[in-house]
């Protein structure tokens, strides 16, 4: 073959223009379909093919909820499961925090208990007749109340 009975192709082209193909056996087309004579097609009116009523029941209908309450049933359960989680989460929290430091409550002041578990009540500090208000007597009487409890426990 000749670049004359190639027609208008590129030059880069030219070489592979002349290779012969091979057509694979197993690649063929498949026989057009026939239709079959009695085939007719659909009438003009389509409505006496339709025997069931395509609507929804009433018990159906009953059964669901309206859509607004559905969602707000939807969104009860979503907000009742948020705060399940949230004081899971917390009990979590505050267990590994009795782990490390057991009776550690941050809401509350933290209390010295006896080795017996009851827990001692501070007992009131003894009021004394004030004289004349010196920062000295004061810090002493409240160096002494340490002391005092300290011997306690």
């Amino acid at each position: 073959m000749s670049a004359s009975q190639i027609g208008p192709i590129s030059q880069q082209y030219a070489a592979a223009a002349t290779v012969p193909l091979i057509k694979s056996p197993s690649l063929w087309l498949p026989p057009p379909v026939e239709l079959p004579s009695d085939i007719h097609p659909l009438p003009e009116d389509i409505t006496a093919y339709f025997v069931y009523p395509f609507t929804l029941e009433q018990h159906v209908v009953s059964l669901q909820p309206p859509p607004h309450v559905a969602i707000a049933e939807r969104r009860a359960r979503n907000a009742a499961i948020l705060h399940a989680r949230e004081v899971e989460e917390e009990e979590r929290e505050k267990a590994a925090l009795h782990k490390v430091a057991p009776g550690y409550n941050p809401a509350a002041m933290l209390m010295p208990t006896h080795r017996d578990g009851a827990p001692k009540a501070a007992s009131p500090p003894m009021p004394s007749p004030k004289k004349e208000a010196d920062p000295m007597d004061e810090l002493v009487a409240q160096l002494e109340e340490m002391e005092s409890s300290k011997k306690l426990y």
